[in-house]
């Protein structure tokens, strides 16, 4: 009897966390890029989850003609902010971005984020890269 069980236990513990190792790494946010909760802790709430904009208040992200031919622009358009009319995708849109500060890390992992998820370019930064682009930003 005791055998029995214990046979049981030493086929079903290992096999349960095989199943939640399966579970976490495919079905769950285990592999949700870290981009992704920069975005939604710093952009979503005015770009919208999906970076879909907010009608003619806020650009969208997602598929953006501006952001896609000035890509490397977006982290000094982040931490400085803009308050120019800016046309995206054939519509403009006059509504300031207010600043918003980021670690290095922050940035890189935003900038992958959007470049493979929003806007669709091929283009994967490091971080090295990122932090001389902001410290190329005009104050």
């Amino acid at each position: 009897m005791k055998s029995k069980i214990l046979r049981t236990v030493l086929i079903v513990v290992p096999l349960a966390c095989v199943l939640f190792f399966l579970y976490m790494t495919f079905f769950h946010s285990a592999y949700d890029h870290p981009g992704r909760y920069v975005y939604l802790d710093h952009c979503a709430s005015c770009h919208g989850e999906q970076g879909e904009g907010i009608l003619q208040l806020v650009p969208p992200l997602a598929d953006a003609d501006l952001a896609r031919a000035q890509f490397d622009s977006l982290p000094c358009w982040i931490l400085r902010g803009m308050s120019r009319p800016m046309t995206v995708n054939g519509k403009t849109y006059d509504q300031p971005m207010y600043p918003t500060a980021m670690t290095d890390i922050e940035m890189t992992n935003l900038m992958n984020y959007l470049a493979s998820g929003m806007v669709h370019t091929d283009r994967q930064y490091k971080s090295d890269e990122v932090v001389k682009m902001m410290q190329q930003c005009q104050p």
